[in-house]
């Protein structure tokens, strides 16, 4: 999956938590991680939905549970 849509889904759950994916604190660095997290996890979980994987990474991540 193309790295530029998955940050735009990232993104947009970000809005879901924060209102505004400006307001979150994730750093570029953050990004990067969360991006190549999401991109392993759509690769070994073909047959799940993209948006919930993406949901589910961010959610893991923002609460800092084991990914």
């Amino acid at each position: 999956m193309e790295r530029l849509l998955i940050r735009k889904m990232i993104d947009r759950c970000l809005t879901d938590y924060f209102g505004d994916a400006s307001l979150s604190p994730l750093t570029e660095d953050d990004y990067k991680q969360l991006i190549s997290i999401v991109s392993n996890t759509i690769e070994k979980q073909e047959n799940d939905p993209s948006y919930e994987i993406v949901h589910d990474v961010v959610y893991t991540y923002l609460t800092q549970e084991e990914i």
